[in-house]
């Protein structure tokens, strides 16, 4: 782990604010905090952050500031980095920061979120905060440590919608014969999710063994049982009713083969961490697979995409 941060603070325009977000986790940030008046601890955003669904899309005229870091050793980014964030109205100041401080700030922004769907609802909390259960709901409680997938950006809350969609609708199999592949699993939270659905399988993988640990740690505290490694996805065996992979759009592409053989035919895929202007590309790449296109969720600029495996495959 890091001995110490490199803190970027940025301005621009609201309406680019998920553009500039995506841009800072490509380079290496665990999270974006956002910066407001009435908080000072701020609101997280990007993969990391815990926010009210009920919040209203910013005014695109609308100037933000943002903050982020990245590990001590990283300054060669700064300059591709400043260069990316200009071209779509953003200004970077940079500062060092301790991992003391780093740790504390991150905290003091997360707060419990709530995905809900035909009655049910899935709310993930950090451990530290408090959150009364209402009736149909099923609680996560999360400890994201230096891990993604805390479940309050919109790439994640757009996943958990859509597994609680596949649920409500019967588009899944009974729950006791549902298995879900989560690649690029970060903290756990939808292969938990799916435990808590009463999913019987649930298997997540990570590229980051930080994420692996954290996502262990979650998992026992939420009492699911999830089969957790840092296994590239080509070598995990078997195929999945349900196969869910949150991470970047160009990640998603260059994997498309391996997490398709990974759906059971009749089997569904969810994709997510896609840039509205990216979406197109992704769902040409997957379709060439034979995967079936089925439908969008929309989140400012973020989008996830669920996509059908025939029941039969022609040649298999």
């Amino acid at each position: 782990m890091a001995a110490g941060w490199i803190e970027m603070r940025l301005r621009g325009p609201a309406g680019s604010k998920d553009a500039a977000t995506a841009a800072l986790i490509s380079a290496g940030s665990p999270g974006v905090l956002e910066e407001n008046d009435k908080d000072a601890a701020g609101t997280l955003v990007s993969y990391s952050l815990w926010e009210d669904e009920t919040a209203e899309e910013e005014d695109s005229r609308e100037i933000v500031s943002l903050r982020a870091y990245l590990p001590l050793g990283e300054e060669g980014k700064l300059k591709a980095i400043r260069a990316q964030l200009g071209r779509i109205g953003w200004r970077l100041k940079t500062s060092a920061l301790k991992e003391t401080d780093w740790s504390q700030k991150w905290k003091k922004g997360l707060r419990p979120i709530r995905v809900t769907y035909k009655g049910a609802s899935i709310v993930i909390k950090p451990t530290w905060k408090k959150s009364a259960k209402r009736p149909g709901e099923k609680i996560i409680e999360i400890d994201p440590g230096m891990a993604f997938g805390t479940g309050g950006h919109a790439t994640t809350k757009m996943c958990l919608k859509a597994i609680l969609r596949l649920v409500k609708d019967k588009l899944l199999p009974p729950a006791h014969d549902n298995d879900i592949l989560d690649v690029g699993t970060g903290t756990g939270v939808l292969a938990i999710a799916a435990m808590k659905l009463g999913f019987r399988k649930a298997v997540g993988i990570d590229i980051d063994r930080v994420a692996v640990d954290v996502a262990k740690k979650n998992a026992r505290d939420n009492r699911a049982k999830v089969t957790l490694s840092a296994r590239p996805v080509e070598t995990i065996k078997g195929r999945f009713s349900l196969v869910a992979a949150n991470i970047l759009a160009g990640e998603l592409i260059r994997l498309s083969p391996p997490i398709k053989d990974r759906v059971r035919p009749g089997g569904w895929l969810i994709l997510s961490g896609i840039l509205s202007k990216e979406s197109g590309t992704v769902i040409e790449a997957y379709a060439k697979t034979g995967l079936r296109f089925k439908r969008e969720y929309k989140t400012g600029e973020w989008v996830a995409l669920l996509f059908q495996l025939p029941p039969k495959e022609r040649g298999r």
